[in-house]
Formats: C-alpha cells, sequence, structure tokens
C-alpha cells in the first residue's frame, strides 16, 4: 500500500499476479496507493506487462512526483519494447540494489 506498494500493483502481471486493485479518480482510493485505472491502461500498459517484461524504473524518496514513468512508458510503447518503467521507493540504495538484481530489473535512474 502507498507509494511504497506501487511495484506490487503496477507489476502484478509480470509475477503471475490475476488482478490488481485500481481506482475510478484520482482523490477516490479505496486504499492508499491506488493508481487510476487511466494510468494502468495509459501510462503504465499494463495489459502488455508480462513474464518477459522488462523492469526499469526510477529510484528516490520521493519518486511519486516524477514524469519518467509518462515519458519512457511511452518511449517504449513507440518502439514496441516489451518495457515498463515505474516509480520505486527507496529508503536505502544499496539495499535495494543488493535485493533487486533479477535479470527481470533491467536498469534505474535516481
Amino acid at each position: 500500500m502507498s507509494e511504497r506498494g506501487a511495484i506490487s500493483r503496477l507489476l502484478c502481471p509480470k509475477f503471475g499476479g490475476y488482478l490488481t486493485f485500481a481506482t475510478l479518480d484520482v482523490g477516490k482510493e479505496s486504499a492508499l496507493g491506488q493508481p487510476t485505472i487511466s494510468d494502468l491502461l495509459n501510462v503504465y500498459n499494463i495489459k502488455q506487462i508480462g513474464p518477459d517484461t522488462k523492469v526499469f524504473g526510477i529510484i528516490g524518496k520521493p519518486v511519486g512526483h516524477s514524469k519518467s514513468p509518462i515519458l519512457h512508458n511511452a518511449a517504449f510503447r513507440s518502439v514496441g519494447l516489451n518495457a515498463v518503467y515505474v516509480p520505486l521507493l527507496v529508503d536505502d540504495v544499496a539495499n535495494f540494489l543488493n535485493a533487486y538484481t533479477s535479470l527481470d530489473f533491467a536498469g534505474f535512474s535516481l
């Protein structure tokens, strides 16, 4: 939940999740950190995310204000790259990089 839990909502289909929760509109969330349905579809292209999708992201604290996901995901979509760019709230960069060493995570901006 909240900004810290965004990764679980946005990457749900990549890791075998059946569904995720979203809100119809900003300010009408039933839980902290729910993205809008519009963002899931239009910013994160959630219908195209699958097991082979590479993950890129912006790491920092805070990250919710960043426009990077809008920019990068539009670029990925325009060139047909099977990738998604997500915001990742990170308190400790070294610990984060030790935890997220999977090849599924292809790169980070900070």
